[in-house]
């Protein structure tokens, strides 16, 4: 019977995931997909709508924001700093296609 109360207190993994870096990473899974959508929908039609502008305005927004939750994430103790890492990829290559979009059309 001893036995039985050790298994209750035991955990598989000492760290928590992070609310932020989760967000982070929808954000950027959010953002990145939404970009290369509008890639594509402009490479279909021919020409950029004002709509598309608007939607890369937004993912840059998103970028931004999931990149400061990303780094905050990162600062936390006792956290999985994978997921903090992931959400920095993702939301650093939507600033880099934003950027790309944003020199481009200037």
């Amino acid at each position: 019977m001893r036995g039985a109360g050790r298994l209750k207190r035991f955990t598989f993994l000492e760290k928590h995931m992070s609310a932020r870096a989760l967000f982070a990473i929808f954000l950027g899974v959010l953002s990145v997909v939404s970009c290369l959508m509008t890639f594509y929908l402009t490479y279909r039609n021919g020409e950029a709508t004002a709509g598309y502008g608007a939607v890369i305005l937004l993912c840059l927004v998103f970028g931004v924001s999931g990149m400061i939750l990303a780094l905050l994430s990162r600062q936390e103790e006792d956290a999985m700093y994978l997921l903090s890492y992931i959400g920095m990829a993702l939301n650093g290559i939507t600033l880099v296609l934003c950027t790309v979009v944003l020199y481009l059309g200037i």
